[in-house]
């Protein structure tokens, strides 16, 4: 009879025990895998295949067209009349898409990719929020329970400026997250989100940022020179971001 000896097991070497078994690790890298997934088919589904939905969709693809057949960025104009409630950064930012997908996709499919781009954007820094905030193992799961909001759903498929100032203000928030540990980065993230917010929806979204971070200055942790000379930073970074287009307009 012959007798077979088994290997004794080394240390640091994990064994598998069934073919079908996965470590902690691999779990954990499936369920994220998959949560990106579902975000990813979250921010897509919902932007093709339709007509622009009245009353907003109709007028922004408008003056996305009259970028587009005119290369006025500066004046937005609707059905030949200058169109001064919001500022251009949206509309410019369409009119990008549809010259650079407007072969493969109807213009107006072709528009709605500005709206993934801001929804992305919206995303993605409110979960670095997250991270710096709660911790690591927190961020996905506030870009889940962002896009879980039913509130949000029919926005963010829509082409309508509001996607861009969310973006804007999700970007601001995270500069100051981060702004006593890295004022560079932070006053720059908060100077650059309060400039796209400004570009898309006017002076609200700079006024939320400001406000947040006057508020962040009552609290103790806050009350350092650091801080305000972050925000004199930050308000050098929004500087271009506020003058450039009034400016062109003037």
């Amino acid at each position: 009879m012959m007798h077979f000896r088994t290997a004794p097991r080394q240390p640091g070497i994990a064994v598998r025990t069934h073919p079908f078994h996965f470590g902690r690790v691999s779990t954990s890298a499936y369920i994220s895998l998959a949560s990106y997934g579902v975000i990813a088919a979250w921010i897509l589904f919902g932007l093709f295949g339709r007509d622009p939905w009245k009353p907003d969709e109709a007028y922004t693809f408008g003056l996305v067209n009259h970028i587009l057949q005119t290369g006025d960025w500066v004046v937005p104009t609707l059905a030949g009349e200058p169109f001064m409630e919001k500022p251009p950064l949206f509309f410019v930012s369409a009119a990008m898409f549809v010259r650079l997908f407007g072969s493969l996709l109807t213009p107006h499919d072709a528009a709605r990719l500005a709206s993934a781009l801001f929804v992305g954007l919206s995303l993605l820094f409110a979960a670095l929020t997250a991270c710096r905030l709660y911790g690591n193992d927190r961020a996905l799961a506030c870009a889940l329970i962002l896009v879980g909001c039913i509130g949000y759903l029919q926005p963010a498929h829509l082409l309508i400026t509001d996607n861009a100032l969310v973006a804007g203000i999700s970007i601001g928030l995270y500069g100051l997250a981060v702004i006593l540990e890295r004022p560079g980065w932070g006053a720059i993230s908060v100077g650059t989100g309060a400039g796209i917010a400004f570009l898309s929806k006017g002076l609200l979204g700079p006024g939320v940022i400001g406000l947040t971070a006057l508020a962040l200055a009552g609290l103790p942790r806050w009350q350092t020179r650091r801080y305000v000379r972050a925000l004199t930073w930050a308000a050098l970074t929004f500087a271009p971001w506020a003058l450039l287009w009034p400016w062109l307009l003037y």
